[in-house]
């Protein structure tokens, strides 16, 4: 399962390229026919984390980057869709960027929310959210910052980050290799639409259209999100209850 060793780094044979080139051509379709650059964001990286459990070969990891770097760049000189997110987040403060249609504006909102909420927040209810659009569901984020602060939304990220860990733990504590990949592939997908989602709404990355897990007001991703809790506890269930080996 492995080729030629470039660097240092051991690069997987060319026959072996056909699943992660099939998902990334799903991904660029994703972008291409549904506009949306997050979904399709979404489920290439969960592939690519996927297939380095399996495989624990980094060279995966580098071949998924250059195929997405590749992809981004050729997605943003020939969709408008994919250009306009990307001048929105390296130029969001341009008046021309700012003011056009489907520019820059909820991003800035957004921004001076967060802003405006400082360390410790106006308070609950104290906060402007209606000046940001859809600041219900897309910018939860800037909404929560505005009224919490830096410590609120640091308290949130903390939660995040020790549910996504028990999950990672669930799947390295079990014993079968599918209830391990299955764990930390679910775990992966909490961890990737916070940073997906909270990055854009932060300007780290440019901002796509999922929503904040367990907060934003969306019905199918709430469900989808319930249910991969229901399956980590489900997991959880099964490694605990499984007999341990005693030398």
């Amino acid at each position: 399962m492995v080729g030629r060793k470039v660097l240092g780094i051991q690069l997987p044979r060319g026959k072996d390229l056909g699943p992660i080139l099939v998902v990334w051509a799903v991904a660029m379709s994703v972008i291409v026919f549904q506009r949306d650059l997050g979904t399709a964001l979404l489920y290439f990286g969960l592939f690519l984390v996927m297939i380095y459990v399996a495989t624990g070969r980094f060279s995966w990891i580098l071949l998924g980057l250059v195929l997405f770097v590749g992809g981004a760049l050729i997605a943003s000189q020939t969709l408008d869709y994919v250009h306009g997110r990307l001048q929105n987040w390296l130029d969001a403060f341009n008046p021309d960027v700012y003011n056009s249609d489907g520019g820059s504006y909820q991003l800035v909102q957004g921004l001076f929310g967060l802003a405006n909420g400082g360390v410790v927040g106006t308070g609950l209810g104290q906060g402007m959210p209606e000046v940001t659009p859809v600041a219900q569901s897309d910018y939860i984020i800037a909404t929560l910052g505005e009224e919490l602060g830096l410590t609120g939304l640091f308290v949130i990220l903390a939660l995040y980050l020790l549910l996504v860990s028990r999950g990672f733990r669930i799947g390295f504590a079990g014993q079968d290799d599918f209830g391990k990949l299955l764990a930390v592939g679910l775990s992966f997908v909490l961890a990737l639409q916070c940073f997906i989602v909270i990055g854009g709404v932060t300007r780290v990355i440019p901002l796509t259209g999922l929503t904040t897990p367990f907060l934003a007001a969306g019905g199918s991703s709430l469900v989808a999100n319930w249910i991969i809790a229901a399956l980590l506890l489900r997991i959880s269930d099964s490694v605990r209850n499984q007999p341990r080996l005693v030398v």
